[in-house]
């Protein structure tokens, strides 16, 4: 499925204000909103340098994060914003995305079944 950015902060505000589903892990909060009228799931990153401090380790989250929504994200259509907690232990290793698709797996639970598109 095709992942493009969250495009503007009204974007971001209509998911904070109203998320359909929540799941979260020791290193990252997802919320998500349904969106219909789209066949592309949109993502948004809130990545600070003060949880993640170095520039490395942050653009690896978020390319991380993109990837397995590319390949493996099953769920209707959506508005996903990934909040970093922390920096992962395991950021650079298998392990993190085993913890990424246990998350994503229960976020998808909450969304409901997937859409035609």
């Amino acid at each position: 499925m095709t992942v493009i950015s969250l495009p503007s902060r009204s974007d971001f505000d209509v998911v904070f204000s109203s998320p359909d589903a929540k799941s979260s892990s020791r290193d990252f909060l997802v919320l998500a909103k349904r969106n219909s009228h789209l066949c592309v799931h949109r993502v948004g990153f809130v990545t600070s340098k003060k949880k993640i401090r170095r520039a490395v380790d942050r653009n690896r989250f978020r390319r991380v994060f993109r990837e397995y929504l590319r390949n493996g994200f099953m769920a209707p259509t959506s508005d996903i914003i990934i909040i970093a907690r922390q920096v992962p232990d395991s950021l650079h290793s298998s392990q993190f995305k085993e913890e990424l698709h246990q998350t994503l797996t229960e976020l998808s639970k909450r969304l409901g079944a997937t859409d035609a598109c």
